[in-house]
């Protein structure tokens, strides 16, 4: 299935890889009706998508970085949606006003001051109904949260990624109609096969299933093991996509809001809190008053494009840390 408008081979062999784009241009000496003058000298970086991109999510935006500010542009496409600049108006993003079509290749290009540059991708396979005959319910995914893109906190990925570390599991225990009850686990440390650590507590999240294959929803107040500690979690939202085989998850995008005092006693190389929340300032994540107790300082961060597949294991529920008689603390 394809959505297409005239492609210029010139262009897409711009694109191709990746590289600066450098669109043609029409200049006075041309009468023809798709005459275009090029009134700048400003180019096209990087587009997200990359221009042959075979994998891009169904729910994520299309955008063109710019080498300089520009003060028009629209995005030409037969999609519905909305452009808009950022605040240093080097950077045009396109939100469709729905979804893109799974499987599906879609052509834009950007008109502006210097030319009118096209980029051809296809998005994922995320986005499709779930077949007939996978089963949701009693499905195990393992979630790598180290291979997303911070959005939130992105100059403190480093550090993030070091307390990060482990897998994390998550199965559906009970599918509904419009909801779902999630069961979710930490990872073994340093485990070469993927495995539920039964030292640490697992949570029970609710979800809402009503937007299949899209699932969403969110926990408040609990915690969660994490580099040898247990973060405390304020509040946390997510969404994904689950593949149409029930064999993976996709865009997982998640917002969350952790106790700086429990994640400082993971990180005593940084000092205490005060001189931990001076650092997190600097790095774009700023401390404030958590909601639920004013005299205690939290962070927000927030992290997309994260994946996982499916597993064999069978979550165990675990109310309190360290006493599973399978735990083992040496480990």
């Amino acid at each position: 299935m394809k959505r297409l408008f005239p492609i210029s081979f010139l262009l897409m062999l711009a694109l191709a890889c990746n590289k600066n784009t450098e669109p043609t241009s029409t200049t006075g000496n041309d009468t023809g009706p798709d005459a275009f003058v090029r009134t700048c000298d400003v180019t096209v970086r990087r587009t997200i998508p990359a221009t042959g991109s075979m994998g891009h999510y169904y729910r994520d935006p299309v955008v063109f970085e710019l080498s300089g500010v520009i003060d028009e542009a629209r995005v030409i496409t037969n999609v519905a949606g909305e452009t808009t600049f950022s605040e240093d108006r080097q950077t045009v993003t396109f939100t469709p006003t729905g979804v893109l079509s799974p499987s599906t290749e879609y052509t834009m290009a950007l008109e502006y001051c210097y030319g009118i540059p096209e980029i051809v991708f296809t998005t994922s396979h995320y986005g499709a109904p779930i077949e007939a005959s996978a089963a949701l319910q009693g499905s195990t995914f393992v979630l790598n949260f180290t291979g997303g893109e911070y959005i939130i906190g992105e100059n403190a990925g480093d550090l993030l990624n070091s307390v990060f570390t482990r897998n994390v599991l998550v199965q559906f225990e009970e599918v509904r109609d419009v909801d779902a009850r999630i069961l979710a686990a930490i990872g073994k440390p340093n485990a070469s096969t993927v495995g539920q650590d039964f030292c640490a507590r697992t949570i029970e999240v609710d979800a809402f299933t009503d937007s299949l294959p899209l699932v969403f929803g969110g926990e408040t107040d609990f915690s969660f093991g994490a580099m040898g500690g247990q973060l405390r979690i304020e509040a946390m939202e997510f969404e994904a996509t689950i593949g149409s085989d029930v064999q993976s998850i996709g865009g997982l995008t998640y917002r969350a809001t952790l106790g700086m005092a429990e994640l400082v006693s993971m990180l005593p190389e940084f000092g205490g809190e005060s001189v931990s929340c001076d650092l997190a300032a600097n790095l774009g994540i700023p401390c404030q008053p958590c909601v639920s107790d004013p005299s205690r300082q939290c962070i927000t961060i927030a992290a997309k494009s994260i994946d996982g597949d499916a597993v064999d294991i069978d979550i165990e529920p675990i109310l309190e840390t360290g006493v599973h008689p399978d735990c083992d603390l040496a480990q």
